[in-house]
């Protein structure tokens, strides 16, 4: 519909557009960004997806395995850099191996001196464990000659760990009947604190001293029985009394000399 147009001399009224911001509703102005906050629980535990525990499954199953160990005619497979990370002996001998198409062959190393292979089984166990939970078994030597090629193994590789189960087997279940047996494995592999913490026991227990001490074998062992002997010297007190007396001469040759007038002022003394 068309408006019909004003009037000569009279004054046209004009309608400007308002702004689009002006027309939006008015509200709170936003300071900055909001934070919002969702909680998914704990992590997911790394359950036997751990390093040492996928190594441990691939040496259980002799997967990706480059090197051998051969004891009393058993073979038993590990890897190489699990082997070097766990033994500086280890690693300098792998360092030696020949390189290029001459080292293409897995290494085999032949360990004569062992002579019951559940010693070897061991030494994987313990460096295949990564300990935040008990080994796949629990360490159970058949023998104290089995237990000897443990303590080998771990003082020939350097491998503090598996000697610490041996060690700890030497104190278990201990009877008057081993007992001696053990403190020769102690003097044999230079164990001095084990062999110490074993004659504690033995002093604190008059019988089972009694009962080592009318052992015949104990003679075959000199050394357990010096020191047994020394200790209960010093039960009776004797070490104690020796080094007062030998602290009373000291001093007293202390106060003696102290005493002494100068060669000088005796001289002049008798000269006068």
């Amino acid at each position: 519909q068309a408006f019909p147009a004003p009037a000569p001399g009279l004054p046209v009224a004009t309608l400007a557009a308002a702004p689009l911001a002006s027309r939006r509703p008015t509200g709170p102005t936003m300071a900055g960004p909001t934070e919002l906050c969702i909680d998914l629980g704990p992590a997911p535990c790394d359950v036997g997806c751990g390093v040492l525990r996928g190594l441990r499954r691939l040496v259980d199953n002799g997967e990706f395995c480059d090197v051998e160990f051969v004891a009393a005619g058993q073979t038993f497979k590990a890897h190489m850099s699990v082997m070097a990370a766990a033994s500086p002996v280890f690693l300098e001998m792998f360092l030696r191996l020949p390189t290029g198409d001459n080292g293409a062959a897995h290494p085999v190393v032949t360990l004569e001196e062992i002579t019951h292979p559940e010693a070897v089984q061991a030494m994987l166990d313990s460096i295949y464990h990564d300990g935040s939970e008990e080994l796949p078994k629990p360490y159970s030597p058949s023998s104290e000659d089995a237990n000897r090629d443990v303590l080998r193994l771990s003082q020939r590789f350097q491998i503090a760990p598996l000697q610490g189960l041996a060690s700890r087997w030497l104190v278990t279940s201990l009877t008057t009947d081993n007992v001696l047996q053990r403190l020769t494995v102690c003097e044999e592999f230079g164990m001095s604190d084990v062999c110490d913490k074993i004659l504690g026991q033995l002093t604190a227990n008059p019988e089972a001293l009694y009962a080592l001490a009318n052992d015949p074998k104990i003679l075959g062992v000199p050394r357990v029985l010096q020191d047994l002997l020394v200790r209960v010297l010093q039960l009776l007190g004797c070490g104690d009394a020796q080094s007062k007396n030998s602290g009373g001469a000291s001093q007293g040759q202390g106060q003696g000399k102290a005493s002494a007038p100068p060669q000088g002022k005796r001289a002049r003394k008798a000269g006068a």
